[in-house]
């Protein structure tokens, strides 16, 4: 359908269109649209939309002719064509030659009054080419329904980074990601699972977790002993160091954190949370240590100290477990239990793991496969004044070549280390309103300010993918994430049928163990 004619373009600036629409509520940022050339047809992107000044406009507003004749450019033309009328900036993102339909990049501009019109279905399916790795998260706003292939070999090859305000989807978009990733088997991956959310049900909204859709491909380890579905995580105290206290004890003194590191040069056969738990204030030697910063330190330990799943002795830690799980091509979902809204535990144990996983895969790397770490409230990891202390920026920065990829999920981009996010590859963009926030979760974006605009105002459940694991940055309304979405655009198993569910029932036993008293796959938790 038209929707209006160039009157203005420059291949720097971009391409203005006078409107034809009765209602330019009718078009939205972010739409694609084609403008056709004599040779081209671009594909441009919907970048604003505008009512320009007009002395006639500002003379009728708010007098009695104003309330009796409502002026649009369908019924009121001039001379020269309608004297109300709206206009849309456009950015050009391919070209499309006419005669082979060959893709290029935008190095020229269409004649004045060359016609723009709604991008079709046709059209897109020009741009976007599928990949033997490649899955949909969703279809492009603005477009009859398409669904948008990312290549997700490509964006588990570097860091990638997912950032929104919270409350704008970003959990929806994690789960379905995850899915795609195992699907098409590009990774494996390793969950910090907070809330219950990917296991075998979500304990927030009873949608299906990770190990429902992967019962042979997923471990559940849970810090929870109840937790019947799940291995149990211990981690032995010999293996905290402490840079781990350092993170997940945030705000500490600086004489704090010196005395942290002192008592583990000088700790002799103990363990780090032992030797702090059993220092004698009254007996230091006041050189090195003085008596009230250690008591201060030993009131911050006492939390640590009482973790029920930190217990010594016997040979349990559990990431020897875990990297045999790894080493078989597995995925991870560490459940958290009763310790998910409990933010120390988060930063500790995610700080443990992400240090002994990289040790592991720096020295033998050749032995495992791909991991993407998907690292939730990230800036708290990777803040300036952190991210010296934490191993994240390591993983962001080096371990490309080690098959450890880190996935970055955040809400507040402007809080992490400027060098940990030049060197994200792909960029998954919610809406984010902060403006330095879109600021830096866009620097080093080509036509930033167009993505500015577009990601301040975006409405949630929608995602701008920018990146190599797309052919062009676009705009992706998010789709549910249900069992019958997930089944027919990430599985690729279609509709649900009764043989599909008889089948799934034989395999239930692989999910909860045989003879197991756990409610079965088939019916969801009440």
């Amino acid at each position: 359908m038209k929707i209006g004619e160039i009157v203005s373009a420059s291949v720097l600036g971009g391409l203005y269109a006078t409107l034809q629409l009765e209602n330019p509520e009718d078009l939205r940022i972010a739409y694609p649209v084609i403008v056709e050339g004599k040779t081209y047809d671009f594909y441009c992107m919907v970048e604003d939309i505008l009512n320009e000044e007009s002395e006639i406009a500002e003379q009728l507003a708010g007098c009695a002719m104003g309330n009796v004749i409502v002026p649009t450019g369908e019924t009121h033309e001039g001379f020269a064509g309608p004297i109300f009328y709206s206009k849309a900036k456009l950015r050009p993102i391919q070209l499309i030659e006419k005669k082979n339909r060959k893709l290029s990049e935008p190095q020229t501009i269409p004649p004045y009054f060359s016609e723009c019109r709604h991008a079709t279905k046709e059209d897109v399916e020009l741009i976007y080419h599928p990949t033997a790795k490649s899955a949909t998260i969703g279809s492009i706003t603005g477009v009859e329904p398409f669904y948008v292939q990312l290549d997700f070999e490509k964006l588990v090859e570097k860091p990638f980074a997912i950032y929104g305000r919270t409350g704008v989807g970003k959990s929806i978009l994690n789960k379905l990601l995850c899915c795609a990733i195992l699907a098409k088997k590009a990774g494996s991956v390793l969950i910090f699972d907070m809330h219950g959310e990917y296991g075998v049900y979500s304990n927030t909204d009873n949608t299906e977790g990770l190990k429902y859709y992967f019962p042979h491909d997923v471990e559940v380890f849970s810090l929870d002993p109840e937790n019947a579905e799940a291995r149990q995580f211990v981690l032995e105290p010999e293996f905290i160091e402490p840079d781990d206290l350092v993170v997940a004890l945030n705000n500490l003194s600086d004489q704090m954190v010196d005395m942290i590191y002192q008592i583990d040069r000088e700790k002799g056969q103990k363990d780090l949370i032992t030797a702090i738990r059993t220092l004698d204030s009254a007996n230091l030697d006041e050189s090195k240590m003085h008596p009230a910063t250690a008591q201060a330190l030993q009131r911050r330990m006492s939390r640590i100290s009482r973790l029920p799943f930190i217990r010594k002795g016997g040979g349990k830690d559990a990431f020897g477990q875990l990297m045999a799980v790894i080493k078989q091509g597995k995925s991870i979902v560490l459940d958290f239990g009763e310790f998910g809204t409990d933010s120390t535990v988060y930063l500790f144990l995610a700080n443990v793991l992400a240090r002994r996983l990289f040790e592991q895969y720096t020295e033998m790397n050749e032995q495992f496969p791909r991991l993407i770490v998907f690292l939730e409230e990230a800036h708290r990891f990777l803040a300036p004044a952190v991210s010296s202390y934490t191993i994240f920026s390591k993983l962001a920065r080096e371990t490309r070549k080690f098959n450890l990829i880190l996935a970055i999920v955040d809400q507040r981009p402007s809080q992490i280390d400027q060098e940990v996010r030049s060197q994200v590859a792909n960029r998954l963009v919610m809406s984010l309103k902060e403006p330095s926030d879109v600021e830096s979760a866009l620097a080093g974006v080509p036509d930033r300010a167009m993505w500015q605009n577009i990601i301040s105002t975006i409405p949630p459940r929608t995602v701008a993918v920018i990146g190599d694991a797309i052919r062009i940055p676009t705009v992706i309304d998010v789709m549910p994430y249900k069992d019958i979405e997930v089944r027919e655009h990430i599985l690729g198993t279609g509709a649900w049928t009764a043989d599909k569910e008889k089948d799934l029932a034989s395999k239930a036993d692989e999910v909860f163990g045989k003879g197991s008293e756990q409610p079965q796959p088939l019916g969801k938790p009440k």
